[in-house]
Protein backbone atom coordinates (compact mmCIF):
# COMPACT_ATOMS: atom_id res chain seq x y z
CA UNK A 1 0.00 0.00 0.00
CA UNK A 2 1.35 3.52 -1.10
CA UNK A 3 0.97 6.63 0.88
CA UNK A 4 0.08 9.72 -0.66
CA UNK A 5 2.83 12.31 -0.99
CA UNK A 6 2.40 15.68 0.61
CA UNK A 7 3.78 18.35 -1.00
CA UNK A 8 4.26 21.90 0.35
CA UNK A 9 2.97 24.69 -1.51
CA UNK A 10 4.56 27.44 -2.95
CA UNK A 11 4.19 30.28 -0.93
CA UNK A 12 4.83 33.75 -1.31
CA UNK A 13 8.20 34.89 0.40
CA UNK A 14 10.48 37.17 1.30
CA UNK A 15 11.17 40.91 1.24
CA UNK A 16 9.15 43.69 -1.12
CA UNK A 17 10.26 47.35 -1.45
CA UNK A 18 7.98 50.03 -2.40
CA UNK A 19 8.53 52.12 -5.30
CA UNK A 20 8.66 55.26 -3.12
CA UNK A 21 10.84 53.03 -0.63
CA UNK A 22 8.93 54.06 1.84
CA UNK A 23 8.11 51.00 2.95
CA UNK A 24 8.83 46.95 2.92
CA UNK A 25 7.18 44.19 3.29
CA UNK A 26 8.32 40.45 4.77
CA UNK A 27 6.15 37.40 3.70
CA UNK A 28 7.19 34.16 5.47
CA UNK A 29 5.10 30.92 5.95
CA UNK A 30 3.90 30.35 9.36
CA UNK A 31 5.73 26.90 9.86
CA UNK A 32 2.81 25.96 12.73
CA UNK A 33 0.67 25.91 9.40
CA UNK A 34 -0.66 22.67 7.87
CA UNK A 35 1.39 21.41 4.69
CA UNK A 36 -2.06 21.43 2.35
CA UNK A 37 -3.19 24.95 3.84
CA UNK A 38 -0.49 26.97 4.87
CA UNK A 39 -0.70 30.65 6.47
CA UNK A 40 1.41 33.05 5.52
CA UNK A 41 2.99 35.90 7.97
CA UNK A 42 3.26 39.59 6.44
CA UNK A 43 4.91 42.20 7.91
CA UNK A 44 4.57 46.09 6.77
CA UNK A 45 7.67 47.85 7.77
CA UNK A 46 9.11 51.51 7.26
CA UNK A 47 12.25 51.37 5.83
CA UNK A 48 15.26 53.45 4.54
CA UNK A 49 15.59 54.45 0.73
CA UNK A 50 18.18 51.62 0.97
CA UNK A 51 14.74 49.18 1.56
CA UNK A 52 16.52 48.21 4.73
CA UNK A 53 13.63 47.84 7.66
CA UNK A 54 13.70 50.33 10.36
CA UNK A 55 10.21 50.07 12.23
CA UNK A 56 7.40 47.78 12.43
CA UNK A 57 4.12 49.05 11.38
CA UNK A 58 1.93 46.01 11.47
CA UNK A 59 1.75 41.73 11.12
CA UNK A 60 -0.77 40.16 9.70
CA UNK A 61 -1.59 36.37 9.04
CA UNK A 62 -2.95 35.20 5.92
CA UNK A 63 -4.49 32.44 3.88
CA UNK A 64 -2.61 31.07 0.77
CA UNK A 65 -4.69 32.72 -1.83
CA UNK A 66 -4.47 35.46 -0.11
CA UNK A 67 -0.93 36.17 0.94
CA UNK A 68 -0.50 34.92 -3.01
CA UNK A 69 -3.24 37.85 -4.33
CA UNK A 70 -1.15 39.95 -2.25
CA UNK A 71 2.26 39.33 -3.29
CA UNK A 72 0.92 39.60 -7.01
CA UNK A 73 -0.66 43.06 -6.47
CA UNK A 74 2.82 44.64 -5.42
CA UNK A 75 4.56 42.84 -7.83
CA UNK A 76 2.08 44.34 -10.21
CA UNK A 77 1.93 48.21 -8.74
CA UNK A 78 5.88 48.10 -8.95
CA UNK A 79 7.30 46.92 -5.75
CA UNK A 80 10.79 45.28 -6.09
CA UNK A 81 12.13 41.68 -4.98
CA UNK A 82 15.11 42.35 -2.94
CA UNK A 83 17.24 40.18 -3.95
CA UNK A 84 20.07 39.93 -1.49
CA UNK A 85 17.34 39.46 1.63
CA UNK A 86 17.83 41.32 4.39
CA UNK A 87 18.78 39.13 7.99
CA UNK A 88 18.81 35.93 6.15
CA UNK A 89 18.45 34.48 9.51
CA UNK A 90 15.77 36.59 11.04
CA UNK A 91 12.34 34.15 11.39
Amino acid sequence: MTEPVRESLATPTGWLVSPTREFCMFFIRDPKSAIAFPTIFTQLWYCLEDGTPTKLKNTRRLDYESAHETWNELLSQDWELVEHQINEYAA
